[in-house]
């Protein structure tokens, strides 16, 4: 399976497709005239695209879902001055695909993973609990969990949707939280480790299935609870670790959410798990405001609303 197409080469009328995309958006729709038809909106790394479907729509709709990854055929019109697919037929890709293979579908980090790579191990280099580095080490030989670390987004829907948007999340957190802790106090080592675990469990509540999508694991259980199963695996290969500090690196994952409204079992107990939830909540609406800016625009200066933060955005311009 090889991808031919992307978005940003969509520009003309009467393109024919015969592509791969991902699904963002999904939803089958009565018009004025009572016939069905279905709306869906196809990503892949360069953008989206709208696209209709006007015959076949109850077979065609039981096909696919949201987040799968479909083959697509179809032909482009302009709309409104826009693109927009009339799809003919539209199915979901059951074959495993790997990480490598998904870069097509989910733009990468800005300044890329050898530049975010380094930003991580820069901040564990300057740990200086013996305990807390021995606790990296064994992460760091663990294959499995380094590359789905290194290389997942951050959510399925929320914010970091890119590739490598787990990493740069942590990491973007783990650099503010070194100020946080020279500006307000607390344990800065423990906060850096909290702001690069905090999320660690992701690596088990998404899954790579044709799409990211969330695992039956990460549905019964949800990242919290993974993330601490996680850190008490990799902790019980450090030799000696302090049964305190566990405790607290397992706080700090249970309560970053602040409230239980929000999944959090505990609320924020010490000074560095509060730092870690309100970076945690800073850093992931910025971003998610900052997405929702790029593709979301009703015009030059302001945002469509957004449903989830229940606002519109104002984007200032450049000077």
């Amino acid at each position: 399976m090889k991808k031919q197409m992307y978005v940003s080469d969509i520009n003309t009328e009467n393109i024919e497709i015969n592509d791969f995309f991902v699904v963002v958006k999904k939803g089958v729709f009565t018009s004025k005239a009572n016939t069905r038809y279905m709306t869906v909106e196809l990503r892949d790394k360069t953008g989206t695209i709208e696209g209709r479907v006007w015959d076949r729509v109850e077979t065609l709709s039981g096909l696919f879902q949201k987040n799968d990854l479909v083959q697509v055929r179809g032909r482009i019109r302009m709309y409104q001055q826009k693109p927009q697919l009339t799809i003919t037929d539209i199915r979901k890709i059951e074959e495993e695909m790997g990480l490598a293979e998904m870069k097509d579908f989910y733009p990468g980090y800005e300044q890329g993973t050898t530049h975010l790579r380094k930003e991580y191990e820069t901040l564990i280099s300057e740990i200086q609990n013996p305990h807390l580095l021995a606790l990296f080490k064994v992460l760091e030989m663990k294959g499995y969990l380094m590359e789905r670390y290194s290389l997942f987004p951050a959510s399925i829907g929320v914010h970091h949707l890119h590739m490598g948007g787990l990493m740069e999340h942590s990491v973007s957190m783990a650099k503010m939280g070194k100020h946080a802790a020279t500006v307000l106090g607390g344990n800065r080592d423990v906060i850096v480790t909290g702001c690069l675990l905090h999320d660690i469990g992701k690596v088990e509540e998404i899954q790579l299935h044709g799409a990211f999508k969330h695992s039956d694991k990460g549905r019964l259980l949800g990242h919290i609870a993974l993330g601490v199963i996680i850190l008490e695996t990799l902790i019980k290969e450090v030799e000696n670790f302090p049964q305190d500090l566990a405790d607290i690196l397992s706080h700090i994952i249970v309560s970053h959410h602040g409230v239980e409204e929000w999944g959090s079992p505990k609320k924020p107990m010490c000074i560095e798990a509060l730092i870690v939830h309100y970076l945690d909540n800073l850093d992931a609406k910025v971003m998610g405001v900052r997405e929702h800016l790029k593709n979301s625009m009703e015009n030059e200066r302001w945002s469509e609303y957004h449903r989830l933060y229940e606002s519109y955005f104002y984007r200032l311009p450049e000077r």
